[in-house]
This record gives C-alpha cells, sequence and structure tokens, in this order.
C-alpha cells in the first residue's frame, strides 16, 4: 500500500473516529480563549487548546505579582507610615513605654513628619502592649490619640474622653488577651494590637506655652503596669531625623517589619493574604529572590504614581466646594466608609500618603469641637502650585472658628514642612501680627518674598519647589459646615 493511500486512510478514521460527539453543548464564544491573544500590557499571550504556554504564563504571572504588589502597596501605606514613625523616633532614643518625646520649642523642617503643624507642641511616644498592659497618667489638659499599627484608630486620650474631660487621669493600656483586672480608678483602654502611637497636644493658650509643658513633664508618666517607673522626656525641637515611610521597594521591609511583630488579627484578611502571595508572611523570613526584587521594584514606581496622583489630582469625591479646589481625603470620616459602609480606598491611601494621626475628633460634626482640614495642590486656575510665584487666599471676615484657623505649607516630596528660612512653616489666627483688610476678611499671602507691610500675614515659599497648603480650623461652627462661609482659592498675583 503506498504511502499516500495509507495517510488517507488514517485521516479517514481519525475524522470518523472524531466526529461531533454524541453530547454537546452550545459553547459561548465569550468562554473561549483564542489561540492568539494581543495584551496592551504583555504583548502576544499563546494558548494551546485554552492552555497558557510557558511564555505566556511567566508573562501573566509576573503581571499579576506586579499588580498585587501595587495594591499591598497603597493599601499598606498607613502600615509602612506607622513603622516608618517607630522607627524614626527609636532612632534618636525614644524607648517604647519610657521615653515621651515633647516639640518644646515646636517642630520645624529640620524634622521629617508628615504634615504637622507649628501652633501647638506635639507631644509622643509608643505605647507596646505585647508583653503585658502598660499605664499612662496624665496630670494636665490634653487632647490625643492613641493608634495601631495598622493605622486603625485605638483609643481617645485628655479631653475628649468621657472619663478625663481634661482632669487627667491614670489610662490602663492593654491588649484583649490581658486576663487580669483592671485596677480601680484607672481608665481601661482595651486594643487588639500590640505597639501604639501616642499622640498628644497640650491644651492652653499659646502665650502659656512653656508652663505648660513644664506643668506636663511634672504630671505625664508612662511606663508598663507593675514595674518601676521610669519615664524619660526628650525634647524633639530642631532634631534631623525621619518619620516618614519609603517610597521605593524598602517600603515592602518596612511593612514586613509590623507583620512579624503584630497579631495577625489586626491586618485586613485580603491585604494579609496578598503581602503572603509576594513572600511577606508571620513567622517567615521575607527573602524575596531575583524575580520578586525585580515585581517589587516595579510595583513600587506604579504604587508611588496613583499614591501621588490621588493627591495631586483628587477624586471630584474628595472636593469640599462645588466652586474652588479645597479637598480633604476625610470628607467620608476617619474610618474611609462611605454612605454604603465600602471603605473608599482612594480616600484612606490619599490621608495617610500626607498626614498621620486618625482619630473621630478630626472629623467632628460637633459645632465649636474638633478640627477640619482643606488641602490644596492647584490654584485657582487648577495649576499645580510654584513656589517662585505669589499667590493669595482671602479669609472673608468672621471666619467660623471657636478657637483658631491656621495655614501650613508642606513639601510636595516629603509632604514634611517646607524648608524656608521661616521656622513657623505657615501663619496662624493667633499671631498678633496678621493683619485685617478694611472690611474685616484675612488676605494670606505665598510668595518667596514678603509682600510690602504685609510681612505678618506672609507665608514664605522657595522657586524651584512644589509645595501644597493645609488650612486647619480648630472649633468649626455653624457657617462652616453649611458651607455659608468658605476660603477663596489660592490665586496667582
Amino acid at each position: 500500500m503506498s504511502k499516500l493511500l495509507l495517510a488517507a486512510l488514517i485521516s479517514s478514521v481519525s475524522t470518523a473516529s472524531f466526529a461531533a460527539p454524541q453530547y454537546s453543548a452550545n459553547v459561548p464564544e465569550d468562554i473561549i480563549t483564542p489561540e492568539k491573544v494581543e495584551s496592551v500590557y504583555l504583548g502576544e499571550m499563546n494558548y494551546i487548546s485554552g492552555a497558557p504556554t510557558l511564555d505566556t504564563h511567566l508573562k501573566a504571572r509576573d503581571f499579576v505579582d506586579t499588580a498585587n504588589a501595587v495594591r499591598v502597596f497603597l493599601s499598606g501605606i498607613q502600615v509602612a507610615s506607622m513603622q516608618g514613625m517607630f522607627a524614626g523616633h527609636e532612632s534618636v532614643g525614644m524607648k517604647p513605654n519610657q521615653t515621651i518625646g515633647i516639640s518644646e520649642g515646636m517642630l520645624n523642617a529640620r524634622s521629617i513628619w508628615l504634615t504637622p503643624n507649628t501652633t501647638t507642641p506635639y507631644v509622643t511616644s509608643e505605647v507596646d502592649v505585647k508583653n503585658g498592659p502598660v499605664v499612662l497618667e496624665v496630670g494636665t489638659p490634653v487632647l490625643g490619640l492613641l493608634d495601631n499599627a495598622a493605622f486603625e484608630f485605638a483609643g481617645k486620650v485628655g479631653v475628649t474622653h468621657p472619663e478625663d474631660q481634661g482632669k487627667g487621669g491614670k489610662y490602663f493600656i492593654y491588649h484583649s488577651s490581658y486576663e487580669g483586672e483592671v485596677p480601680a480608678g484607672y481608665i481601661p483602654i482595651e486594643t487588639e494590637g500590640y505597639q501604639h502611637w501616642l499622640l498628644l497636644r497640650i491644651v492652653g493658650q499659646k502665650a502659656d506655652v512653656e508652663s505648660n509643658i513644664a506643668k506636663l513633664k511634672n504630671s505625664m508618666k508612662l511606663y508598663p503596669y507593675g514595674e518601676k517607673e521610669q519615664t524619660e522626656f526628650l525634647n524633639l525641637t530642631d532634631l534631623q531625623y525621619n518619620t516618614v515611610h519609603a517610597m521605593n521597594e524598602k517600603f515592602y521591609d518596612e511593612i514586613n517589619a509590623l507583620i512579624q511583630y503584630e497579631p495577625t488579627e489586626i491586618w485586613d484578611k485580603e491585604w494579609i493574604a496578598l503581602a503572603k502571595d509576594l513572600g511577606i508572611e508571620k513567622g517567615k523570613p521575607f527573602a524575596p529572590d531575583e524575580r520578586m526584587k525585580a515585581v517589587l521594584a516595579e510595583a513600587s514606581k506604579i504604587a508611588t504614581a496613583e499614591a501621588r496622583s490621588t493627591y495631586f489630582y483628587p477624586e471630584e469625591s474628595m472636593t469640599v466646594y462645588d466652586d474652588r479646589h479645597w479637598f480633604t481625603p476625610l470628607i467620608s470620616g476617619h474610618e474611609f466608609l462611605d454612605e454604603n459602609g465600602v471603605t473608599s480606598v482612594d480616600e484612606r491611601a490619599t490621608f495617610h500618603f500626607m498626614a498621620t494621626g486618625i482619630t473621630p475628633d478630626m472629623v467632628t460634626n460637633t459645632v465649636g469641637k474638633g478640627s477640619a482640614y482643606l488641602l490644596a495642590t492647584r490654584d485657582d486656575s487648577n495649576k499645580l502650585l510654584d513656589g517662585g510665584e505669589h499667590y493669595t487666599v482671602t479669609l472673608p471676615k468672621d471666619v467660623p472658628v471657636a478657637n483658631f484657623w491656621s495655614f501650613m505649607v508642606y513639601d510636595n516630596q516629603t509632604r514634611s514642612m517646607l524648608e524656608t528660612d521661616q521656622k513657623s512653616a505657615g501663619v496662624d489666627g493667633l499671631s498678633d501680627a496678621v493683619r485685617k483688610n478694611d472690611d474685616g476678611s484675612v488676605t494670606i499671602h505665598f510668595a518667596p518674598e514678603p509682600p510690602k507691610d504685609w510681612e505678618g500675614n506672609w507665608v514664605q515659599t522657595m522657586p524651584g519647589k512644589g509645595y501644597n497648603v493645609i488650612f486647619r480650623a480648630y472649633g468649626p461652627t455653624e457657617a462652616w459646615f453649611d458651607k455659608s462661609w468658605r476660603p477663596s482659592d489660592l490665586k496667582q498675583q
């Protein structure tokens, strides 16, 4: 039999053997993957009867790992931020449950903090309850918070705590696994985490700062429960140190440090699962291979672009007024939940990219209480703010605050205070040097040089440096909430 005839016979038998099966379905095209697919991001992708080729598999794996790493970054900014704060304070000798840092002469641009202010002293420390409860004794009026390592609110301290209200007291801070009794007369704060950031502000008049700091140092104590009290104080003013997290692949080392130390229960379950896929898992060393190192490096670049984009191109949902560029990532509250109880991930990422400290007191709707914030990264023409230009903001008369208002300027890169020759990096309504216009309004100038005769209303900027502005209202009143009063945009002169 000729080879040609044999081939024909085999072909006919094969065709007959594989005719349409008796049990066949009407298969929709939508569930079939073609043998060849063109991807915008991965190029040509090839399949054999639905099975990806090795090359396509490797492309897809790298892309998905990179995408997951981007999500771990964006949803973990708050974790890295907390690690940055802990590491920064420990770098200047602060000890958990012992050292209390105070910016006795106010913070300035020598210390890298996310968007601090220079109106009141910061009082800060680390409270770690991993090995047992910790006692915080407060003897003077303060306003403050305790946030856990996931940067979630754990408790109030000071005037807004119902058992304190400015009187002070002994706070008993303990992990939920603690089986002992809360001592009588103590103010309990139960938490699911181990490490916590304590941030306080002294309540009092600006003129009394020195005496108020002295009273605080004579009455505040921080120590492990049942152990000898060895509280020490450190003046943070003028210290050159960094508390801001990395914006490159070192970011993943920062979150790994807290994932290793903290109880897994405090983390979002999906986030910690994605971190595990990247090799970040509690109880195991984080040792990425060369492929994963490349993935993390690429992911950090993409995540950085997105994090910065949400700040400099804020979503419309974050805009406060319909006719201005002021915005706030706290528009949905300190838990970033929308009207359906769904987390607003962009708002959360934006907030933690530029700020620290989470507490309900930051978004209170109670007239005359708490504080409110407006952020500006662009002028009235929707252009980025230029440190070499002259801008003004006008506050209409009768600023609706029970306490005071303030402006601060921050470097676009670090989100910390803009480095200038002006120590305050801002101006506030408590200053006697601030002048009003004839109609009672106040115009603030942002420029490299002070405007003649208006030096008290001037905030210094630097040519060649991009910056952003935060306006703070302490104790906002009715006209703030109903928006009948609103500041102008920044206007280039």
